[in-house]
């Protein structure tokens, strides 16, 4: 899975981060659902193959955003910060 993003300030939660302190992570199918339930919510369209940075609110977590790129034939991916990156093929 390939995604070029230029330099800049990603966002994560509540915050925004510099692409060197992020990588792309397997979202794990319980955030999934809650990503697309958001979009659809929203009425953002979850393009295979594009970044798209997600707005969501729920009552759990408050307002949270996060970049996400679904990359066809694979599960949804987002940015987040090295740490919670557990592997890589």
């Amino acid at each position: 899975m390939t995604v070029n993003l230029p330099d800049g300030e990603y966002p994560f939660i509540d915050q925004r981060l510099p692409l060197s302190e992020m990588s792309m992570i397997e979202v794990p199918p319980d955030l999934e659902r809650l990503l697309r339930d958001q979009a659809a919510k929203n009425g953002i369209a979850i393009v295979r193959n594009e970044a798209v940075e997600l707005r969501c609110e729920t009552k759990e977590f408050g307002d949270a955003c996060f970049l996400i790129y679904w990359p066809e034939g694979q599960r949804m991916h987002m940015l987040a910060p090295k740490g919670f990156q557990t592997g890589r093929a």
